[in-house]
């Protein structure tokens, strides 16, 4: 009995050896390996669909209002410019506008958001679906830093 648990044994090996030996490599397949995949870009990203649930976060000329929100995932921000100035709205891990538009040109991830300071003046409203759960900190790069002066952190759970 113990031969032929063996003998199985061998043989599903030896099988499963070969079917990996045949198969494409990340080489020759065109595929990079994990060493030399970019750094930043997500292939999937689990999403959660619209739950019909909007919030409005107010951009006045030094702060958002409220600065720090919990939502839940599936629901849509709708910044609104209510101030007196320009104002743009920066993940915390971009620099500046052209920063920004550099990213949504290269990133088309629902992760990937903002809005640059010409697209939003006063009166103007930018909005974003929050469908993928996480912190996003965001700035004004116009009144603040990302942690000061006009940031805001939304928690989307």
């Amino acid at each position: 009995m113990v031969t032929v648990k063996n003998s199985l044994f061998s043989a599903v090996l030896i099988s499963t050896i070969a079917l990996t030996a045949c198969g494409p490599d990340a080489v020759s397949s065109g595929a990079k390996p994990p060493s030399e995949v970019e750094a930043g870009v997500t292939t999937t990203v689990m999403t959660v669909p619209p739950n019909g649930e909007v919030i409005t976060i107010q951009s006045l000329d030094n702060s958002f209002r409220p600065f720090d929100f919990e939502i839940a995932a599936g629901t849509e921000v709708i910044f609104d410019n209510r101030g007196r100035n320009d104002h743009n709205i920066l993940p915390d891990t971009v620099k500046d506008d052209a920063g920004l538009i550099a990213l949504l040109a290269t990133d088309t991830s629902p992760t990937a958001w903002g809005v640059a300071s010409p697209d939003f003046v006063p009166g103007d409203t930018y909005s974003h679906l929050f469908n993928v759960p996480g912190v996003y900190n965001y700035y004004c790069s116009i009144h603040g830093a990302p942690g000061a002066g006009m940031y805001g952190t939304l928690t989307v759970s």
